[in-house]
């Protein structure tokens, strides 16, 4: 990742730039195909299972992927050793975006519909080992991805990991893996290993990181930025600017999903509700805390009573 030599930054260069490293290459390899196998389970799914996929999902994997492909082999990869604009783009789609879009797309869910029994076995025994919950778990998943966030663009992280390619790789690794676990329990229908959040406690937790970006903005901004993140490679301005963009992008970007939960938390009162209308007017009695509706089968007793399977379950 040779920065030094690089031309000065013009929207035409940003189109016609890309990453041809050896991560780059390897990186693109994966993603084309996991783009395959994607389109290969839905394909699956439609002509031996019978069975719709939405198309809004299949789009989402796809943003997703290109995301990725955006952060690692497009100009903003190789740019971002010159221009801390183009770091924070880097970044805001390994963090932000492409975790979002790959959480709505619900990969894992596809993969169980689809794949052999033995898969399905061992990617329940994954995501049900202890360790793996243990990390899966809001706490350490929000302490990975601000933690390793804070120490890169305050700790000085930054100027190592750019120093060294590889670590840098690794890094960034780091930012999309924490990315994920933050944000898949709050949009994916997947099961990876968390009992999913009522959407009080989504709208809760989406919100949790917006005083954390907010206070790094400020921080690259103003009180801890009188010199350069990194004065080797950016201006004390271009790192203020970097910071502006930061600020707006993980604000608009978080906003946006607060309103994208609330929206789905209606809906599903709305098509809980209208489950209850319909079984009240075929004479069905709702008792007591039964919720209809739930992602288990809900089935009417003789004599009209709604008996839901997990009612009686061991909470843990």
């Amino acid at each position: 990742m040779n920065m030094a030599h690089l031309p000065p930054w013009t929207p035409l260069r940003a189109l016609t730039t890309f990453s041809t490293g050896p991560w780059a290459m390897v990186t693109l390899a994966a993603e084309i195909l996991a783009i395959i196998w994607y389109l290969k389970a839905v394909h699956t799914l439609g002509q031996t299972k019978s069975r719709h996929w939405p198309l809004y999902r299949t789009l989402c994997f796809i943003g997703g992927i290109f995301s990725v492909a955006l952060a690692w082999q497009s100009s903003i990869a190789p740019y971002a050793g010159k221009t801390f604009i183009d770091h924070v783009m880097q970044h805001v789609l390994l963090m932000l975006i492409a975790p979002i879009l790959l959480a709505l797309s619900s990969p894992v869910t596809l993969m169980m519909q689809t794949s052999k029994r033995g898969t399905k076995i061992k990617t329940l025994k994954f995501f049900s080992n202890k360790a793996w919950q243990a990390i899966a778990h809001p706490f350490p998943a929000n302490l990975g991805n601000y933690g390793i966030m804070y120490w890169f663009f305050l700790a000085g992280g930054i100027i190592p990991a750019m120093s060294h390619p590889a670590f840098m790789d690794f890094v960034n690794i780091l930012f999309l893996f924490f990315g994920c676990l933050v944000w898949w329990p709050l949009l994916s229908i997947d099961w990876i290993g968390r009992k999913r959040f009522s959407y009080p406690a989504r709208l809760v937790l989406s919100a949790l990181g917006m005083p954390f970006d907010s206070f790094l903005s400020i921080a690259l901004l103003g009180g801890a930025a009188h010199n350069s993140v990194d004065p080797q490679l950016y201006s004390l301005a271009n790192t203020h600017a970097g910071a502006s963009v930061f600020w707006i992008l993980t604000g608009l970007i978080t906003s946006i999903m607060m309103i994208g939960i609330a929206i789905q938390w209606s809906t599903r009162e709305k098509s809980v509700n209208t489950r209850v209308d319909r079984m009240r007017s075929k004479g069905i009695y709702i008792g007591g805390s039964s919720v209809v509706g739930w992602d288990k089968e809900v089935q009417a007793s003789s004599d009209g009573t709604i008996v839901v399977p997990w009612a009686n379950e061991q909470s843990g």
